[in-house]
């Protein structure tokens, strides 16, 4: 068993043991590792198969030589893991990258669409910058577009819009109609910071800068800048 003399998640491994010597010395193997918890991996030849997590790890291991992964794997890995709030984490990263094949179901992460927006965004303003730069005598008033600012949401969308925000690691979605309503939960909220406040209960917050929206171009942008 390697040791793992690093700080981090990791205490101790094994790793590329083959399936015949677990089943010839699984009373050696189990007795090494004892109660531990951690990720363990499942290969068949070099290709790896399917990325588990387990509270009992000795058990876990042996239960895949009787059920359906029985015949599909040949050699296993074990990292005992020391911090044991992150082992789901850890398990779900290490199926959406790999995508093991027995696998079947794929854990989702989170929704990254705003943080893609913010992407966007970013690159649109490096873009304007470097034009700005090539193209000299433009004076800095002939690129500044005048913002409106929006004090009611009457007339904002022409149809029935989603809104959106990832709030604490929860999705919300909403409903913008023509006429300014905003509907959450079966809901009517006549301003966005109402139906924001429904969410965050008694925090202060402004709605226009809370919820996300498309905009022409199909990004989603804060309220306030639509």
């Amino acid at each position: 068993m390697k040791s793992i003399t690093k700080k981090g998640l990791f205490t101790e491994s094994l790793e590329g043991i083959s399936r015949n010597l677990f089943k010839d010395h699984k009373e050696i193997i189990t007795e090494l590792i004892g109660d531990s918890s951690g990720i363990y991996a499942l290969y068949d030849e070099n290709e790896l198969y399917y990325v588990g997590r387990a509270s009992d790890l000795k058990r876990r291991v042996n239960q895949h030589l009787k059920d359906r992964h029985d015949s599909q794997w040949t050699h296993f890995s074990l990292f005992l893991i020391k911090k044991v709030d992150y082992i789901g984490d850890i398990e779900s990263l290490l199926i959406r990258i790999a995508e093991p094949v027995g696998n079947r179901a794929k854990p989702r992460g989170r929704d990254s669409k705003a943080l893609v927006s913010k992407l966007k965004n970013l690159i649109k303003q490096k873009h304007k910058q470097e034009l700005n730069e090539l193209i000299p005598g433009r004076s800095a008033k002939k690129q500044i577009k005048k913002v409106r600012i929006h004090t009611s949401l009457v007339g904002l969308v022409n149809k029935r819009t989603p809104i959106y925000k990832m709030y604490k690691g929860v999705e919300y979605k909403a409903l913008l109609t023509p006429k300014g309503n905003i509907y959450y939960k079966r809901k009517v909220y006549t301003t966005p910071t109402a139906a924001a406040k429904a969410i965050v209960k008694n925090a202060t917050v402004n709605g226009w800068y809370f919820w996300t929206i498309r905009n022409a171009a199909g990004d989603w942008v804060k309220l306030s800048q639509l």
